[in-house]
């Protein structure tokens, strides 16, 4: 069996809930959504705890339970795009794959991701019935098994005969027999609407059978003169590509790249040069203001204007030995300022006569690469040429092929017509046979055929689960269902009674009963199984304490038979005493809900 198991929720901008978004998890057990109403403390009603089942519906179905026009779904306060996450893994025999459905309006999008790779359809309908296929999901079957609402929908009970005898068809999966007639009768209409066809386009077959023979000769004659033009065409481009297959070999495939390292050496170099001239030029410079300098000095000694090197004071007559000797150091110094701006001359000459030949060599390399790359754009030019020329012969080929098979069109006309006809008569032949298979069906699914022994063998099972879930609920009454999906009521006393005789609390034990069989059947007969059970407002009605206890044990017993989430979702305190696994808080303030850590007081 394929089963189903919901993992997580998201909701933001979906009806009540606004920015901040509402995760909840789907683990095991029995757990309980609630609410705090911080508008109207005095009520825990109108709070947004439903919106998480509105939510899963709404991911699957693109819809909420209530069937909301889309205009309504999203938050009237917040605005912003309505999105909802919703995360669930498919179990069959050989694996197991993750899937994440996200649906947005403003604008409506729907996209569903398996193991991470995006898998979304090429259409919103078609993603929609895609997700449908990978979750084996049908409203009926969310409504009876997975998200079942106790107090905004009619009881079945209260339904109409003929609404109820629906229901528990549609429960049984009885549906089937209906569709296999209507299957039949569409093939049927198919069946004739090709037969017409095929008469229609073999007469038309026939009529123009004269003119084939015409234009066949005609196609021919129009073959040979397209060939021709093809072959001249395709024999000009095999030369001018032979003589570009010659020019391409007169060029040589040149690389560039040791030239462009060579210039990016020497450019460095040049920069080194650069530096050490400009090092040079202030080496000279500096010397020759010392030069200066000291050449001030030296001449202002003997004269009125000498000075004490030291102390700065004038000269006097007695410091003349000192003043000789001082002059001879300053002339030693003279010479030898002399002596290293020459050679700082000649270091700066050689560097800028380097200079002059890294930039010669650079001109040279540039133009060498220049040169370089032109010839190999036109090798690149010729490649191309080549390049295209092939594809215009490959066109040209294909072009050939398709003139020369002109020819059989026409004859494979004939073959079909005559191949199309065989076809048509075995077509009524299966037809007739497929009238006589109708026949034999409508028997078999009509009351007396087969369908009225799987009724009285799946009535045996409803009717016993039933009695079972009313004895759990501790009710007054017996219900069952006779052959044609009428319900018998008996009170304590044994006594035929109608459902609205009872009281509310009875009705409602019916209701719940009602409410687990159908759940169990549909489980039964789907073919699939889901990890989660959404209960809305079950104990929001006639219900006392007692009667919590008792639903609660049936839930967790349910809960732990089909190991599934199972989720009430409710305002009253007894029933999140009674729940043992997890409690949800809704909170709603200022018209906005959100889910927040709570503890009740």
């Amino acid at each position: 069996m394929k089963q189903v198991n919901f993992k997580r929720v998201a909701i933001q901008h979906f009806l009540s809930v606004g920015e901040e978004p509402v995760v909840v998890d789907f683990s095991k057990g029995l757990h309980v959504i609630t609410g705090i109403n911080k508008d109207k403390p005095d009520r825990r009603n109108a709070i947004g705890k439903s919106t998480i089942a509105d939510s899963i519906y709404f991911a699957i179905f693109g819809d909420t339970l209530r069937e909301l026009k889309k205009d309504l779904i999203p938050n009237n306060i917040t605005g912003g795009n309505t999105h909802v996450e919703l995360d669930f893994e498919v179990v069959n025999a050989k694996e197991t794959n993750k899937y994440k459905v996200i649906r947005n309006l403003n604008p409506s999008k729907v996209f569903i991701f398996k193991d991470g790779v995006d898998i979304t359809r090429d259409s919103i309908s078609n993603t929609n019935k895609f997700i449908c296929d990978v979750t084996s999901a049908t409203p009926s079957i969310f409504q009876n098994c997975v998200i079942m609402t106790v107090n905004n929908a009619v009881p079945f009970m209260a339904k109409g005969k003929i609404e109820k005898r629906k229901f528990i068809e549609d429960i049984f999966g009885m549906e089937v027999f209906s569709q296999m007639l209507a299957q039949l009768r569409v093939e049927y209409n198919e069946l004739k609407r090709e037969h017409d066809i095929v008469q229609t386009t073999l007469t038309e077959v026939k009529n123009h059978s004269n003119n084939y023979i015409a234009q066949k000769e005609a196609a021919l004659t129009k073959r040979a003169e397209k060939k021709k033009v093809y072959l001249e065409r395709k024999e000009y481009n095999i030369i001018e590509k032979d003589n570009l297959g010659k020019r391409l070999e007169e060029f040589e495939d040149l690389d560039t790249s040791k030239i462009e390292n060579d210039i990016s050496h020497y450019n460095e170099t040049l920069l080194t040069v650069d530096e050490k001239i400009n090092e040079k030029t202030v080496e000279v410079s500096t010397k020759r203001a010392e030069l200066s300098h000291s050449k001030t000095a030296y001449d202002k000694i003997g004269t009125d204007e000498a000075e004490c090197p030291v102390c700065l004071r004038p000269m006097e007559d007695h410091d003349v030995e000192y003043m000789e000797k001082e002059k001879a150091s300053l002339r030693d110094k003279l010479i030898k300022f002399g002596q290293d701006i020459k050679l700082l001359n000649e270091g700066l000459d050689k560097a800028k006569m380097a200079k002059t030949k890294c930039m010669q060599v650079i001109q040279s390399h540039t133009s060498k690469l220049s040169e370089a790359k032109l010839a190999n754009q036109k090798r690149e030019n010729i490649q191309q040429r080549i390049n295209q020329l092939d594809g215009w012969l490959e066109e040209l080929d294909v072009d050939l092929k398709s003139v020369e098979s002109t020819e059989t069109d026409f004859d494979s006309l004939i073959v079909e017509s005559n191949k199309r006809l065989t076809e048509t008569e075995a077509k009524v032949n299966k037809f007739r046979k497929d009238i006589s298979k109708i026949d034999i069906v409508k028997y078999v699914v009509s009351e007396e055929g087969v369908k009225s022994f799987i009724v009285h063998k799946l009535l045996e099972l409803l009717n016993n689960k039933l009695l079972t879930y009313l004895r759990k609920l501790d009710a007054n009454s017996i219900c069952i269902f006779n052959e044609y999906f009428e319900e018998e009521i008996t009170n304590e006393k044994n006594k035929i009674c109608s459902y609205f005789n009872f009281s509310g609390a009875e009705r409602k034990s019916i209701d719940l009963a009602c409410l687990f069989t159908f759940s169990d059947m549909r489980r039964m007969q789907g073919g699939v199984k889901y990890n989660l059970a959404i209960y809305d407002e079950l104990f929001d009605s006639s219900f006392d304490e007692k009667g919590i206890e008792l639903v609660t044990q049936i839930l967790q017993e349910r809960t732990e038979e089909l190991d599934e989430c199972s989720i009430v979702i409710s305002h009253r305190k007894e029933s999140i005493k009674a729940v043992t696994g997890e409690v949800v808080y809704i909170e709603k303030e200022n018209g906005i809900s959100r889910r927040v850590a709570y503890t009740e007081q």
